[in-house]
């Protein structure tokens, strides 16, 4: 039995490690070759080291050239802007509404829970015609706020869903103690539910947060140049006469680092969250 232990041990080690090189392998090509030359680019020697390192490159990426259009300081300000917002609306707004649904067994309830669910799964594309006209009539088109509407639209059902599931875990015993002591219900929410939910408010953070970097077809469909994402200005990285694909490079690395720094900060709660919200009582 110990013999088979150890070999289940090592297989699944294995198997992580190979994991572990098969995830990191596209952000080592994006890093070695973000600073290449051009002529090292020309070789097709996408996993050696650069001769020199051409840190310059991620300068040029963030204030562009004549030969890299598309500078990606503005848009990582946009992305950013837009990004921070819809999270933390979303998982505000989400959590409140994730409580009533949880709490909440009224039939009303129950038909709420079930238009969420419709709006959660639902398609960019079937809703991509109303939110542009939500936009265009509140006078938020062309804007910060518009995308941030629009995303928040697409959003809050997801928050609202995985706070629920997550607020059926808590226990109720804890909000009775609270009443029975004079607590209203937002005071018990605020002070009671909220602080022992962090973990899945982290979770849901990051969810929302890396849908929303990551997102393409919203933001190409009702940006404007001035407020344009960093997905829709990667696709438009492209040379006047050439692809400088070591400054696509850089460009795309200075765009995977902020979703990925920010799930390194929270990324310790996610599992937990996560799990807590998946077990009830």
């Amino acid at each position: 039995m110990k013999s088979k232990s150890t070999t289940l041990k090592i297989i699944v080690l294995v198997v992580l490690v190979m994991l572990t090189c098969v995830y990191l392998l596209p952000i080592y090509v994006m890093l070695t070759n973000s600073l290449k030359t051009l002529p090292e680019i020309t070789q097709r020697t996408y996993l050696a080291f650069p001769k020199i390192p051409q840190f310059q490159n991620y300068t040029v990426a963030l204030f562009g050239s004549p030969n890299f259009l598309i500078p990606m300081g503005k848009p990582i300000i946009n992305s950013t802007i837009i990004t921070v917002t819809v999270t933390l609306l979303a998982a505000f707004f989400g959590g409140l509404g994730g409580y009533y649904l949880s709490r909440s067994k009224s039939t009303f309830s129950r038909i709420i829970f079930v238009l969420v669910g419709i709006a959660l799964y639902m398609p960019y594309q079937a809703v991509i015609i109303p939110l542009t006209t939500i936009t265009a009539k509140s006078g938020l088109a062309n804007s910060h706020f518009g995308l941030i509407l629009a995303y928040l639209i697409i959003n809050i059902p997801l928050a609202s869903t995985l706070m629920g599931t997550f607020f059926l875990s808590v226990p109720r015993e804890l909000e009775e103690a609270a009443q029975v002591d004079g607590a209203s219900k937002i005071q018990i929410f605020f002070r009671i539910v909220i602080p022992i939910s962090l973990p899945a408010y982290a979770s849901v953070a990051i969810l929302i947060f890396t849908q929303v970097w990551n997102e393409f077809f919203i933001s190409l469909t009702l940006s404007t140049p001035r407020t344009q994402t960093v997905q829709v200005a990667m696709a438009m990285t492209e040379g006047s006469t050439i692809s400088p694909y070591n400054l696509q490079m850089a460009a795309s690395l200075l765009t995977v680092a902020v979703p990925l720094l920010f799930f390194l900060f929270l990324g310790r709660y996610f599992v937990r969250g996560i799990l807590a919200g998946a077990l009830k009582g």
